[in-house]
C-alpha cells in the first residue's frame, strides 16, 4: 500500500468553495483539514465567452465569492480552493443538464465520440495572490443505447455533472477510453492543485499521484509532466 505524505505548510486548512459532494469526497482524501463554504454563484455565459476563459472565471468567482462569505483578509490563516469543469464538444459547452431531455440531449451527442473535459481551478491566499490552473482531458464515449441512456438519467446521477455524466458511474460505465486526468474528470484535478500548492514555503507535498491510484485506480499517464509544471498537450 502506497504511503501517502501529510499535510505541512503555514495555513491551517483549505477551504473549499464547492458544494459537489464529489469534490468534497476527494479533498478529504488528501488527509488535511478542510472547510466546506459553496459559493452557489450563476454560472450563465458571457456574450461570445469560449470554453476556456468562461471556466476559469467560474472558478475564479467561486473563489471570489466564498472568501467574500468569510470576510477574507490578511488575517485569515486558510486557502480558499475552488474548481469549476465543462465539457467541450466541439464548439459547444456543455455544463449541468437543466432537466431530463437536457441530459439525454447531451448524451446523445456525445454518445461514440470523442470530446473534451477542461476543469479550471482557483487559489486564493491571504496576502492577496491569485493562482490560476487548468487541466484538459479527452474522453471517448461508448456506444450506448437510448434504453441506457434513460435508464441513466432516471436514476438522476447526471444532473449535477457536466455533460450529464459521472466517469466513475459503475452501472452506466460511460466512458470507453481517457487520455489525460481521471480526477479531473470527476472534478477535482489532485496534479494541478498538488503543483501549485508546492509553491508555499514550507509545503510537504502530497503523494498525489499515489492517491489517485489508491482510490481511483488509474495509473495517470501525465501526472509526472504536470508536477514538473509542464503544460501537457492532450491529443486524440
Amino acid at each position: 500500500m502506497p504511503v501517502i505524505k501529510s499535510y505541512n505548510m503555514p495555513y491551517s486548512k483549505i477551504v473549499l468553495a464547492s458544494s459537489s459532494p464529489r469534490r468534497k469526497e476527494m479533498i478529504s482524501w488528501l488527509n488535511i483539514p478542510f472547510e466546506i463554504v459553496p459559493a452557489n454563484i450563476e454560472e450563465s455565459y458571457h456574450t461570445n465567452e469560449k470554453a476556456f476563459p468562461y471556466v476559469r472565471r467560474l472558478a475564479r468567482e467561486k473563489a471570489e465569492k466564498t472568501a467574500k462569505k468569510m470576510g477574507y483578509g490578511d488575517r485569515s490563516s486558510s486557502i480558499v480552493l475552488a474548481a469549476d469543469t465543462i465539457v467541450l464538444k466541439g464548439d459547444q459547452i456543455l455544463g449541468k443538464p437543466k432537466n431530463e431531455a437536457d441530459a439525454k440531449c447531451m448524451l446523445v451527442l456525445l454518445r461514440n465520440t470523442f470530446h473534451q473535459v477542461i476543469t479550471a481551478i482557483c487559489l486564493l491566499f491571504p496576502d492577496g495572490r491569485k493562482v490560476e490552473d487548468l487541466c484538459i482531458s479527452e474522453v471517448r464515449m461508448r456506444n450506448y443505447s437510448d434504453d441506457e441512456i434513460a435508464e441513466y438519467v432516471h436514476s438522476g446521477d447526471a444532473f449535477d455533472k457536466a455533460g450529464a455524466y459521472a466517469i466513475q458511474n459503475g452501472t452506466f460505465n460511460p466512458v470507453c477510453a481517457l487520455t489525460g486526468c481521471y480526477a479531473s474528470v470527476m472534478g477535482f484535478p489532485f496534479c494541478h492543485i498538488e503543483r501549485n500548492l508546492r509553491k508555499i514555503d514550507g509545503y510537504n507535498w502530497i503523494s498525489t499521484a499515489e492517491i489517485c491510484q489508491k482510490h481511483l485506480h488509474y495509473e495517470c499517464p501525465i501526472s509526472g509532466k504536470v508536477l514538473k509544471g509542464e503544460e501537457v498537450e492532450i491529443k486524440k
